[in-house]
């Protein structure tokens, strides 16, 4: 039985623009999200019908579930006879709020996918792909009238309303119970996962159900406080699993799923062991007093489970017994508040977990072999996690090592295992996972001489000379880990007084160190370094050195060309999410002359700018833009 194809985009919405010369343009896709959330993956070899990896995204504000080619960049086509059309979306209700969710694919011709809704506080488990045609292609699940239509005549008038046609709309109708309630002219409508619709339906007109989820034509006479119901079922369950599902785990291969949950009423939480093939909840694990578990990740061997805590400055590490929940052994790890997101990673060598930290511009890694906090600039006496210019908002780990823009002194690459980091002005960072330094572009941070005035010379003249460095050929030398040196200017003012330099970062502020002339200079955080000669004609007061530090970070933003700048018509993105990192083989492989290469990529859900992005890990670029 042949798997299904994943190949082609939605009719007439693939935007692609490749220039021959300079940037790359990235793919544009329109019209698929209203507020993107959650991103799943299913990987071939995790099962289901699909022969390349897919991702399915919750929409947040319509309840909608929407289905990625996350290889081909388009929208997922599962109609061999219609490949240039997009998949449907899978309806859920439209007054849902929709977060994360996780895809499970028991066997190879079925995928469930799990969700958390908001607005219920439920998990809802709802069937999308129930089997596989002769011909191998996904059948996708329908939705169907549960009995008859039924009409209430409520003020005993003897009043009769008859459906005369009712079709549902697959891909928009979803399980739930629609009330039209007559309100003495016309029918208001009420779904009880979609709410109220704008629109009214009249007796004896077509009526089409705001967002296409079924048609209706009534007959008959009416009167005010007449209700006509029916009921519409795609297989959809919800399960109440104790309070608002927070994050969510499927645990390979026992297949069994961990929900964070946080009872508001009770303002704690718990995890939930949710059998999936069971339809049941087998466990829960209470993490402490008050503990209001968070988002959660793994260690490779699916035995450890990190949670974090989202009111109290403490991370759990649990060693998970999947046999008997409530027995696996729980263990707190301090940090410095409350964390958004924790990330495992590691490659044999060394065991960490990053955590972003809630209300911080800061990452901090715990090097969990040393059982103490990594600190990433060691020329500062306190031990420094990974500074940002805004509040983190999700990490995502690389399952792989991946090759990165930095080349060394004899023009390889550096490759790295890393972590995704979502910030709130709408930046993506990627950290090298053994150190913690943010990846840097092939030209890395740099320091130029402003050209217009790189000296200020105060009477009387005096000489200028900063001493050119062999290697770098550059006068002033920036740390090459990324993310110690930030984009500024920086000055350095003689003081006749005490003949020192007085040395000033724009936004690193007025350092404690001052500079001498003759020896080497470095600034209180390791940023940057630079000699100034003392020269023939001494220096006076006033006399100022002025460059500009370009931190030469590798970071996706709304730069949709990937040519460094945000141009006219492109924006910053707005409520970036939680990256998901996928891996996959692309290139030929059945043979040829060209070499199979490894795709590491984080899809990057934008609830505000209804965006979701595929940006490639190597590079930091943008590829692709489903918008």
């Amino acid at each position: 039985m042949s798997r299904a194809s994943v190949r082609f985009p939605r009719g007439l919405v693939a935007a692609v623009s490749l220039l021959g010369l300079g940037c790359q343009q990235s793919i544009s896709i329109e019209g698929a999200f209203n507020g993107p959330a959650g991103v799943a993956t299913l990987l071939p070899e995790e099962g289901g019908p699909f022969d390349d990896p897919i991702a399915l995204v919750s929409n947040s504000r319509d309840g909608e579930i929407v289905a990625l080619d996350i290889k081909h960049g388009w929208l997922l086509a599962t109609t061999p006879a219609a490949p240039f059309l997009a998949s449907l979306p899978l309806p859920t209700g439209r007054s849902r709020l929709l977060g994360e969710l996780v895809a499970w694919a028991p066997d190879a011709e079925t995928v469930t996918v799990f969700a958390a809704d908001h607005s219920t506080r439920r998990l809802i488990e709802a069937p999308w792909v129930t089997g596989v045609t002769e011909a191998g292609v996904p059948v996708i699940a329908a939705a169907v009238v549960v009995d008859e239509p039924v009409f209430a005549d409520n003020d005993q008038s003897g009043d009769a309303v008859t459906a005369v046609s009712l079709v549902l709309r697959q891909g928009a109708a979803a399980t739930e119970t629609w009330t039209l309630t007559h309100n003495g002219a016309t029918w208001d409508v009420i779904g009880s996962r979609s709410g109220r619709l704008q629109r009214a339906a009249q007796t004896g007109q077509p009526y089409l159900a705001d967002g296409g989820a079924f048609e209706l034509l009534l007959s008959g006479a009416a009167t005010k406080g007449d209700t006509f119901t029916f009921s519409v079922d795609t297989g959809l369950i919800e399960h109440d699993l104790g309070g608002y599902v927070e994050d969510l785990h499927l645990a390979r291969p026992e297949g069994l799923l961990i929900a964070s949950v946080i009872d508001p009423e009770l303002a704690e939480g718990h995890l939930s062991f949710f059998d999936p093939a069971a339809g049941a909840i087998v466990g829960t694990l209470t993490l402490g007093p008050g503990a209001q578990p968070g988002r959660v990740t793994t260690d490779p061997t699916g035995e450890l489970l990190y949670v974090a805590d989202a009111r109290s400055p403490v991370v759990y590490e649990v060693l998970l017994d999947l046999d008997d929940p409530a027995s696996s052994a729980v263990r707190s790890l301090s940090v410095a508040a409350p964390a958004v997101d924790v990330a495992w990673q590691g490659d044999g060598t060394y065991e960490h977990l990053f955590v972003a930290l809630a209300g911080i511009n800061r990452v901090d890694i715990y090097d969990l072999a040393g059982d103490t906090w990594l600190d990433v600039n060691p020329y500062t006496a306190e031990i420094d996690g990974i500074m940002l210019d805004a509040p983190p908002m999700g990490l995502g780990a690389s399952p792989v090592a991946v090759p990165l823009e930095e080349r060394s002194a004899w023009g390889a690459r550096k490759t790295e295992r890393v972590v995704a980091i979502s910030s709130f002005e709408g930046e993506l960072l990627i950290a090298e996972g053994s150190t913690g330094c943010l990846a840097i572009t092939r030209d890395g941070p740099d320091a130029e001489l402003d050209e217009s005035n790189p000296f200020t010379d105060k009477s009387p003249i005096s000489s200028e000379d900063l001493v050119v460095s062999e290697s770098s050929l550059r006068s002033v030398i920036v740390n090459r880990c990324g993310g110690l040196a930030r984009t500024e200017a920086w000055t350095a003012t003689f003081d006749q007084t005490t003949a020192t330099w007085e040395v000033e970062g724009t936004r690193s502020g007025l350092q404690t160190s001052r500079a001498r002339s003759d020896e080497r200079y470095v600034s209180d955080g390791g940023e940057i370094s630079f000699r100034i000669l003392s020269g023939d004609l001494p220096y006076s007061e006033g006399d100022r050195f002025l460059f500009y530090v370009d931190d030469g970070l590798m970071r996706a933003t709304g730069d949709r060309d990937n040519d460094g700048t945000l141009d006219q018509g492109e924006e910053r993105f707005e409520a970036p999410g939680r990256p998901v990192i996928v891996s996959y083989l692309a290139g030929p492989e059945g043979g040829g002359w060209d070499e199979v290469n490894r795709k590491t990529m984080a899809l990057w859900p934008l609830l505000n700018s209804d965006t979701v992005a595929r940006v490639n890990l190597s590079s930091g670029g943008i590829e692709v833009l489903w918008d």
